[in-house]
């Protein structure tokens, strides 16, 4: 070889040694325990699609010598901590001082929202946050996170006859407006018997998305607001759990490793009611109910979750709820013999759920498949029934894809086949703005034997996030629902906004309109349209200082198509009494203060309303029946210690009420009949009620000790669902909540 070819070859060779050392780049810094902040040895750090893997020496210190720029993923495992991924972006310079936090089991993911989030940018106005040490520890929640949805701002009670066990009024909406959904999927129940608990532990709760009103396309079917429940991802690498009992039930968790390799773990609890034990016992002899069987209830639930690679993430889900309640009422009653007797009540579901999630740099998609079935008995008396049972499919998809800075593009759908085969023999439920009860006796009766219905849904969407300008934010949309039953189709456009006017002031906007499906009764006949919803919003919020924050928002939903029960249609078939001819508004505004420091949390959250109906052409305009126009609730809390102290006091308007003006007595039948006043023109009693909670931790070596006194209403203020009448409508009692509930829990955690 000549010396030009030597020279040349040298010459190459240190250039190409020279490229591929400029083409890495070190990485080195600390991994620390996230209680301690002290270093911690023997962490094991793996670089995503490389077989680059380094380990932490005694003093916590990590360092990958040679590693190619860009986007990566550090991937952190450490016995006794939580897995951890780590999204660095590694530029030509290099790192030598990434900090690595690594937590124990459970408390990676200890933060939950109440907020209208991902994949929106532009949240809605009225939104709210809330972390986990707040919803566990809420005054008169019992632990229960879904009972603290009950004390935001746009939320009244639902409490009177009819309205069903924990069901929430958002906005002016009756319940059935809105909707609640379990990670993208519609679920029957969200409450067990009289809303005391929800059929979802808090364990299994990371975050819930409550959206009063003015949300985007992504969500539909609803035309109050959504309350939508994310389940906890589970990365434990180490087996942990609880044992609880308390007055309301007794409960167990665990959640641990499945298989290792395969970053695959799984998480269960199970919880059954004691209530029915305790209830009988307070229950005074004299009240004329006995119990054949006590409210009880059990719900189970079980998650697996995988992770293949660092951008995927595999979901199994499933859960279990069942309510049962029966009981005698000794007392005769002389106008609807048939309503003597027995209650019997009994409804449980099921739901298996997957769910497929991947976060790309550019793109995040989220595919969820879900089935499930159901059943349900309602008894009255010895000849009225209500029987049903069903199954449920549904597949969604939603794709957020991230086109340039200033757009985000948002696509998505969703099918639903809804089969079932039901069963009545029962008078239609109570009319919005009925007087009175249904009558058992003398009602016309749905009767139906055995008969099988389908109900398929679907829906599409399109929305992009787009920001013109760096404060201000739109995200213009447009949503398409098919309900099958019905035949019918409808079209929704939607815009939200936001401007952040200075660091402190953010103005929000949404308007929109929106539709809901046809629910219960109502969806026996086929010739009926959707109700419909435009929804106007508008709100701001200011930061005051680190930790308080003012906010308030103004509403207002004009509702047509809305449906209601003709007279004349129902003496000939009550099955078709359908029809869509009412309409009316509701109109408000909420305000919250809010403040947060590391020992106290609290807040004072006032909402005004006014929901007005009318019930077709020519009729009176009218109150909504659960129009509660002042509603205000105050909350804190206070950690001193191991102890913490929480009360909760809330003032809400009565709900309308229509006055009986006297009685007809009616001698061919024996029997008296009221004579009622102006529909919802008088008011039950307003409600208040004191809520204290307190709470007390014990640690020792390997597990953890807790307890807790949650008194709902503890100055005995019962709150009044309605009037009971005597036989010929002159005297009147009151029935009530329970005046008083205690409950207490203790908890032993490993």
């Amino acid at each position: 070889m000549s010396r030009h070819a030597c020279a040349t070859a040298v010459a190459m060779a240190l250039l190409l040694g020279w490229a591929s050392r400029a083409d890495a780049s070190p990485l080195s810094g600390t991994v620390v325990d996230g209680d301690t902040l002290l270093p911690l040895a023997g962490a094991t750090l793996a670089i995503e699609g490389t077989d680059l893997v380094a380990q932490t020496d005694e003093v916590g210190r990590y360092s990958f010598p040679d590693v190619r720029p860009g986007a990566i993923v550090v991937r952190v495992q450490a016995a006794g901590y939580e897995t951890t991924d780590e999204h660095i972006e590694l530029d030509e310079e290099g790192i030598t001082d990434r900090v690595i936090v690594m937590l124990p089991p459970g408390v990676a993911s200890e933060t939950i929202e109440v907020i209208g989030k991902a994949p929106l940018v532009v949240s809605t106005p009225g939104q709210t946050e809330l972390d986990r040490e707040v919803l566990v520890k809420m005054p008169g929640a019992r632990g229960d996170s879904m009972q603290v949805v009950k004390s935001l701002p746009g939320v009244a009670n639902a409490d009177a006859i009819g309205s069903g066990p924990g069901l929430l009024v958002i906005r002016g909406a009756a319940p059935e407006d809105s909707m609640f959904l379990l990670d993208g999927v519609q679920i029957p129940l969200v409450y067990h018997f009289f809303g005391l608990q929800s059929v979802v532990p808090s364990e299994f709760i990371d975050d819930i998305e409550f959206l009063p009103g003015g949300f985007g396309v992504e969500q539909g079917r609803a035309t109050g607001g959504i309350v939508h429940i994310h389940t906890r991802p589970n990365r434990s690498t180490e087996w942990n759990g609880f044992a609880e009992v308390s007055f309301i039930n007794v409960a167990g968790y665990v959640e641990g490793p499945l298989w290792r390799e395969q970053n695959m773990s799984v998480a269960a609890a199970f919880r059954r009611s004691t209530i029915d034990f305790i209830l009988p016992v307070v229950i005074p002899d004299d009240s004329n109910v006995s119990f054949t069987t006590a409210p009880q209830y059990y719900d189970g639930q079980l998650r697996v979750d995988w992770l293949p690679k660092s951008k995927h993430r595999v979901t199994m889900l499933a859960l279990v709820s069942y309510d049962l309640l029966k009981l005698l009422s000794e007392n005769e009653n002389a106008n609807d013999p048939q309503a003597t007797g027995t209650f019997f009540n009994e409804t449980g579901f099921s739901r298996l759920m997957t769910t497929w999630r991947y976060d790309g740099h550019e793109v995040d998609s989220t595919a969820v498949v879900s089935a499930g079935i159901g059943d349900f008995r309602v008894e009255i008396g010895a000849d009225r029934y209500l029987d049903g049972e069903g199954s449920f499919l549904q597949a969604r998809e939603d794709v957020v894809w991230r086109l340039h800075p200033m757009l985000a593009l948002k696509v998505g759908g969703d099918a639903q086949a809804n089969l079932g085969t039901f069963s009545a023999k029962f008078p239609l439920p109570p009319q919005e703005g009925a007087a009175d009860m249904p009558n058992f006796t003398t009602d016309p009766l749905v009767l139906i034997d055995n008969e099988h219905f389908t109900d398929n849904r679907a829906a599409a969407y399109v929305a992009g996030d787009f920001n013109p300008i760096k404060p201000l934010t739109l995200t213009p949309g447009v949503r398409y629902d098919y309900y099958g039953r019905i035949d019918d189709h409808h079209l929704s456009p939607r815009l939200l906004g936001s401007y952040k006017l200075t660091p402190r002031w953010t103005g929000r906007f949404a308007l929109g309109s929106y539709t809901r499906p046809l629910d219960q009764a109502e969806s026996i006949p086929t010739d009926l349209e959707p109700e419909l919803a435009t929804q106007y919003v508008a709100g701001a919020s200011y930061k005051i200082r680190e930790g308080i924050e003012a906010s308030s928002s103004a509403f207002y939903t004009d509702r047509r198509q809305l449906i209601v029960q003709d007279p004349s249609r129902i003496e000939q078939d009550a099955t078709e009494a359908y029809v869509n001819r009412g309409y009316g508004n509701s109109y408000g505004a909420e305000i919250l203060l809010r403040a947060r420091t590391d020992r106290f949390f609290g807040w004072i959250a006032y909402t005004l309303s006014r929901g007005t109906r009318v019930d077709g052409p020519g009729q009176a305009e009218r109150l909504f029946d659960y129009d509660q126009t002042h509603n205000l609730i105050t909350v804190a809390s206070w950690q001193w210690g191991k102890w913490s102290f929480g009360a909760r006091w809330q003032y809400t308007t009565g709900e309308p009420d229509t006055p009986i003006e006297g009685s007809i007595y009616l001698s061919d039948f024996n029997t008296y009949v009221p004579v009622f006043g102006e529909v919802n023109t008088d008011r039950i009693e307003d409600a208040h009620q004191l809520d204290v909670r307190v709470d007390r931790k014990w640690t020792f070596e390997d597990w953890e000790l807790s307890a807790y006194l949650d008194v709902t209403n503890v100055y005995a203020h019962a709150r009044t669902l309605g009037y009971q009448y005597s036989f010929d409508y002159m005297e009147r009692e009151a029935f009530t909540t329970l005046p008083i509930f205690p409950a207490l829990g203790i908890r032993g955690a490993f």
